[in-house]
Order: C-alpha cells, then sequence, then structure tokens
C-alpha cells in the first residue's frame, strides 16, 4: 500500500481526524430523540451481560406481535449490542458514555474512507472528500445517536476497500475479507449484501473455471462461514421478524420510495446554505464517470445498487442513515468525473479550473466545519442538553411506573421499547383504540398528538367500554389505569 499512504497524507489525515474527534466530541448530548431502537440495542446489550438473551427476545417479540405496527424486530443482529458491552459494564446506561462508540468508529471509518478514496483519487482529492464527511453536519450530528450505523459504515467501507485491493492477495488477505463482512452482517442484516461485490468479479471470468472461483472466494467464505457458525451457537435468532415489516408493504409506497431515495443523497447536504445544489451536479458527474470506468467499477456499483433496492422494497424510511454505506463512493465516482470533465477542457485553461475547483469543496468544507462547531459552541453552552427518554419528565414517569405498578402490568406506550428498558414492563404501542383492553396502563405523550399512540384529546371518548382512571401526570405526560 506504498502508493496509497505517504508521510504527507499521513499528516494531513490525523490533523482532519483530531479535529473531527474534538467537534463529535463536543457535539455529544446527554440526552436521545424518541427513537427506541437505541433501547431495542441496550435491552440486548443488558440480556448479554445477565446472559438471557432468549427471554430478551421473547419480551420483544411479543412488543412486535402486540403493536399496530412493528417497532423493530425481536432481534437485532448482536453485534453491535456486544460493541456496546464494555461501555454498559462501566459506565451503565449513561448516553454520553455509550455514543463514544459511534465516534470511535466514525474516526476509524474516515480513515477506511481515505484508503479507499486513494485507489482513485489522488491525496489532495481523497483528503478534501475526507474533511468533507469528517465535518458535514449531518455526520456530526449522526454521531449523537446510539446506532448501529456508524460501524457498520466503518466495517462495509473497509470491507469494500480489501475487496478492491485484495484483487490478486495472498490468503490472509481473503480470510480477513471474510472477517469484515460477517462484522458487517453482525451489525446490520444488509451486510450481506457485500457479498455482491464479492462475487461480481467472479461473474465476469466465469470462464476461467472453478480453480480461479475457489482461489478468490472460497477463503473469504471459509472465514465468514466459520465465523456465522460460531455465533449462531451463541447468539438466538430473531432477525426473521424483519419480515412481518413487510405487512405495510404496497404498490404506491414503492413508488414513493423509488422516488424517496433518487433524492436522498441530497440530504447529505441539508444543512448547508444551498446545499441542495449540490446532490444534482454531484449526479451528473457520476453519470459522466459511468462509461469510463463501468468495468473497474462494477462491483462496488452493483453494491449500491443491491443496497438502493433493499431499502426501495422496505416499507419504512428512516433518512439518510440507511445509505450511510454508498454515500462514500458516490462521493469518490462524483470527483472521478470532474477530473474526467476538467482533462477535456483545453490545456491552458486546466490548472485554472482545478485550482478554482479545489477551492470551491474548500470552501464547502470550511462552511460545513464553521456550521458543525458552531452547533457544538451551542451544546456546550446548553450543558449538553438531556432531552427525550432521558430528560426529568420521562424520569419521573418511569419511577412511578417502577413503584406503582405490578411487575406483571402490560402497559401502553409509544415507545415500547424504551419504557421496558427503564421499568422493566412489557409494553406495546398502538393507535387502535380497540387494543387499548390489552394493556393494564396506558402512557401519554402530552406533545405527540396520534404519533403511535391514540390523541390525549381522543383517549377519554375512544370507548364506552374502556374505563380510565388517571393516576399520574406531569408536564409531558399522562399516566391512565385500566379499570376492570
Amino acid at each position: 500500500m506504498k502508493d496509497i499512504l505517504t508521510r504527507r497524507g499521513w499528516f494531513f489525515l490525523v490533523i482532519i481526524l483530531i479535529v473531527a474527534g474534538l467537534l463529535a466530541f463536543f457535539s455529544l448530548t446527554r440526552g436521545h430523540p424518541w427513537w427506541d431502537d437505541f433501547a431495542g440495542y441496550m435491552l440486548q446489550t443488558r440480556s448479554i451481560l445477565s446472559w438471557n438473551m432468549g427471554q430478551e427476545i421473547q419480551h420483544n417479540t411479543f412488543t412486535v406481535e402486540t403493536s399496530s405496527y412493528p417497532p423493530g424486530p425481536a432481534a437485532y443482529p448482536w453485534g453491535f449490542p456486544l460493541l456496546l458491552l464494555p461501555v454498559y459494564v462501566i459506565f451503565g446506561l449513561n448516553p454520553l458514555t455509550l455514543k463514544l462508540v459511534g465516534v470511535f468508529f466514525f474516526l476509524a471509518f474516515l480513515i477506511s474512507f481515505y484508503l479507499l478514496a486513494r485507489t482513485r483519487l489522488s491525496e489532495s482529492q481523497s483528503l478534501l472528500l475526507v474533511a468533507l464527511l469528517a465535518y458535514a453536519p449531518v455526520f456530526v450530528a449522526a454521531q449523537d445517536l446510539i446506532l448501529s450505523d456508524i460501524p457498520f459504515l466503518f466495517f462495509s467501507t473497509l470491507a469494500l476497500f480489501f475487496m478492491e485491493r485484495g484483487k490478486g492477495a495472498g490468503i490472509a488477505w481473503r480470510l480477513f475479507s471474510g472477517f469484515l463482512i460477517f462484522m458487517a452482517s453482525f451489525l446490520r442484516t444488509t451486510g450481506i449484501l457485500l457479498f455482491v461485490p464479492l462475487f461480481m468479479p467472479i461473474i465476469l471470468i466465469a470462464r476461467s473455471g472453478w480453480q480461479e472461483f475457489a482461489k478468490r472466494v472460497a477463503p473469504t467464505m471459509l472465514s465468514f462461514g466459520l465465523l456465522y457458525f460460531l455465533q449462531s451457537l451463541i447468539f438466538p435468532g430473531g432477525q426473521g421478524s424483519y419480515f412481518s415489516h413487510f405487512s405495510m408493504f404496497n404498490l404506491p409506497r414503492l413508488i414513493e420510495n423509488l422516488l424517496y431515495y433518487l433524492w436522498l443523497p441530497a440530504w447529505l447536504f441539508d444543512r448547508i446554505p444551498a446545499g441542495v445544489a449540490l446532490y444534482p451536479l454531484l449526479l451528473i458527474l457520476v453519470i459522466i464517470s459511468l462509461p469510463a470506468f463501468w468495468r473497474r467499477d462494477l462491483s462496488l456499483h452493483a453494491y449500491g445498487l443491491s443496497t438502493l433496492l433493499a431499502f426501495i422494497v422496505w416499507p419504512e424510511r428512516q433518512g439518510l442513515r440507511f445509505i450511510y454505506p454508498i454515500l462514500p463512493f458516490f462521493l469518490i465516482s462524483a470527483f472521478e468525473g470532474l477530473s474526467i470533465v476538467m482533462d477535456r477542457l483545453p490545456q491552458a485553461k486546466q490548472g485554472t479550473v482545478r485550482n478554482g475547483v479545489f477551492g470551491f469543496w474548500s470552501l464547502v468544507v470550511l462552511v460545513c466545519l464553521g456550521i458543525s462547531s458552531i452547533a457544538a459552541v451551542q451544546n456546550m453552552a446548553a450543558g449538553r442538553d438531556i432531552n427525550g427518554p432521558f430528560d426529568q419528565y420521562s424520569n419521573q414517569m418511569y419511577e412511578y411506573i417502577r413503584e406503582q405498578t405490578d411487575p406483571a402490568s402490560v402497559i401502553v406506550f409509544m415507545r415500547p421499547r424504551a419504557l421496558r428498558l427503564f421499568t422493566g414492563r412489557d409494553a406495546f404501542m398502538t393507535e387502535d383504540c380497540s387494543d387499548l383492553s390489552q394493556g393494564d396502563y396506558i402512557v401519554l405523550h402530552q406533545k405527540l398528538e396520534a404519533n403511535g399512540q391514540v390523541s390525549p384529546q381522543a383517549i377519554l371518548a375512544c370507548s364506552p367500554a374502556l374505563r380510565l382512571e388517571e393516576t399520574f401526570r406531569n408536564k409531558r405526560f399522562l399516566v391512565y389505569h385500566r379499570l376492570q
């Protein structure tokens, strides 16, 4: 890798990483949004520590099957809960320290992205793109979430780099590629799509026969298969419950998803003034690069398209985080298209244009750094705000549930996994009045209307047969006991 790693490149990369690490650290809050995916991960982490993973899946299966629509799978892949485990053992359920796992893997991703970019771009172009992602407000904000997205981004990007550089490499390199694919799929189910770029070159050289196939793929498959078998002996399944989400699938949703994901990469520049205009420009440059490098890049483009296709047919949408893994190569392809355009300019103008383009993207990087820095300063001035399920009003409600309800009680709440994480009570969510009779208590968030719950204004008029007694109230929550 001597052609990729130079002393000058590493010097500037380390500077970018130091700034990115400080920026991320000072942007972390002591709370979390009311998305309870994080609670699902934490419940699985806690179950590993107490070694009752099967019981945890049983509780979550109740939540998934009883809710009006599934809030998540019965079990996420166990990789991210396992990564959280050491931090949880030392610091407990502390959101600030748990988020440091994401910061660490984001910095590791930036290194892997630089390595991948250097297989296509110059040193200065690669560093520019690393800085763009390091300081992009959406990625800085993403590190304030306890989710598997960033660790998965690291392992998937590094796996792509190893597969790209592994053509002709030795068996150790290919074995490690299998480990990386395993780790990606151990973090997110879609990690299995990394087999697409692994097999694509083999399809192109199919005439070479089985010997070439065995040489290129067998070590990677062996490494992956062994690790997958070992984890299946230790950790119970539950990812099959993802298929229950397809109950929400329909043709209009498919068309909406197609249009949604075609425009979704523009969100990368969402917080930059006029940044939305950058996406069409980059998309045109990607299209320009396709004819020039289609054979070389077929594997990576196939991975990107298969990832997009997987989420287009998936009924739920959760923003940019679903397509993090394909953004790195999108940017690399765009910059290759930019080089093609500049190479076709008159020789006398190329130097001036190249300097102007580099200056423009440097300005974009500085704008990203400025916006993210301002947000970090504001966050520290606010004392790392405690929001969502960790705030004082939520804790008051949890305390009431823990102390005033029977441990066997079933609670109806808009974020059932978060409620079980903090109270130990089984819970489910519904927007349907007819389901409320299955709960012993109903907890309503007074500011969220009918988002994952029956509206607080409509609850008392829900059904004549439903008898409710208000037993708790604060500025944020209402708790009703369902009378028999």
